[in-house]
């Protein structure tokens, strides 16, 4: 059986790295896969570990503007199903194509789309939205949440969305937060650590994180270091906020980092300050490597994965106040700490990549049938 994977995935974030224990649980099970990438990455060794076909893009123009469109059509000609793991635009040309050639279609949707269409400004795509998805018999999504979004907001119909979470190989995980610091870093940790990760794009709002630094100084009188891993077009701004707090000795920003792991493994708490999220493959992580979280409680993903406050602590949106106030608590608390560290690690095994493997084949089932 031949399935085609189709991804615009372009770096080595969340969706390319929760892509490859999915596919490697498939490959076991007697799939034969393709993966066809519409965009060059920017680092190609993420997909080394792929168990199956790789077909980059010839060239970096846009790939429905180049031969990598015929490319796409003549692979969807040629497999037995078709899986769009990018939103938006892969995902309609794909649909279409697929019902050109009469092959069972699944998409893919990972992102809280009518939040992630508003703060990209893609008004268009919310028309699109409205009449694409709801043609779609088959989508996977990696939350209750972004299910809702797309009943609620694009009028799919329930009985067309699944929810299939992310997919994790735990003992890789903890096996990887086992790699010795850079010496260059020793010092960060020389004081209790809150580590969070992420690109640097409005979404994420690591200025609250600063901020919420701030106030665990000033109100409970903790001295803490917030260390940053990523990279992003707001760093200028994010450099500013903390030259102007006076910050530059307690918030660190080494940029990316190919194994963030061993950073989260070494935090006293792992802080997720977003305005929204698809999933939050980053709370699972640190769950799986003891790291008690802190997370707003946004759309969507964190609360589910944290089940609504159970292995984590939950705070409002843009709330840098109440986001000292959750880190202080598990800084000055260890029976606190304790309970969420273990509450955590048992959480963490809902997600292991043989218990969400078998969710999705039984989905692959369905469209073929």
């Amino acid at each position: 059986m031949k399935l085609l994977i189709i991804s615009q995935f372009g770096g080595i974030g969340g969706a390319e790295r929760s892509l490859i224990p999915l596919a490697k649980e498939l490959q076991s099970d007697g799939y034969e896969l393709t993966l066809l990438l519409l965009k060059l990455p920017t680092d190609s060794h993420i997909f080394q570990d792929f168990p199956g076909t790789v077909l980059f893009p010839e060239s970096a123009s846009s790939w429905y503007r180049n031969h990598t469109l015929s490319q796409l059509n003549r692979e969807i000609a040629n497999t037995d199903l078709v899986i769009a793991t990018s939103e938006l635009s892969p995902t309609y040309i794909s649909w279409l194509l697929s019902r050109w050639h009469r092959k069972p279609f699944i998409a893919d949707v990972q992102v809280h789309l009518s939040q992630w269409i508003n703060d990209s400004a893609k008004s268009l795509h919310h028309y699109l939205c409205r009449w694409i998805y709801p043609q779609i018999s088959y989508i996977r999504c990696v939350s209750e949440g972004v299910s809702d979004d797309l009943r609620l907001n694009y009028g799919v119909p329930s009985e067309h969305l699944s929810i299939i979470y992310v997919p994790f190989e735990l003992d890789a995980i903890i096996q990887a937060s086992q790699s010795p610091l850079p010496s260059e870093h020793h010092h960060i940790f020389n004081k209790p650590t809150i580590v969070s990760i992420g690109r640097f794009t409005s979404q994420k709002r690591f200025d609250i994180a600063i901020e919420a630094l701030l106030y665990l100084r000033q109100s409970y009188d903790i001295e803490g270091n917030l260390l940053i891993l990523g990279d992003g077009e707001l760093r200028p701004q994010l450099e500013q906020q903390i030259r102007m707090l006076e910050l530059s000795n307690s918030v660190f920003m080494p940029g990316f980092v190919e194994n963030p792991l061993m950073y989260i493994a070494r935090s006293q708490v792992f802080l997720l300050s977003s305005d929204y999220e698809g999933f939050g493959r980053v709370i699972v992580e640190a769950l799986a490597l003891g790291c008690p979280v802190v997370s707003t409680n946004c759309p969507s993903g964190p609360s589910e994965v944290l089940e609504q406050g159970k292995c984590g602590l939950l705070v409002p949106t843009a709330h840098p106040q109440e986001m000292a106030h959750a880190i202080a608590q598990i800084l000055t608390n260890s029976q606190l700490s304790q309970t969420l560290r273990s509450a955590g690690l048992q959480r963490a095994k809902d997600f292991s990549s043989q218990v969400i493997a078998q969710d999705y084949k039984r989905l692959i089932n369905c469209a073929l049938s």
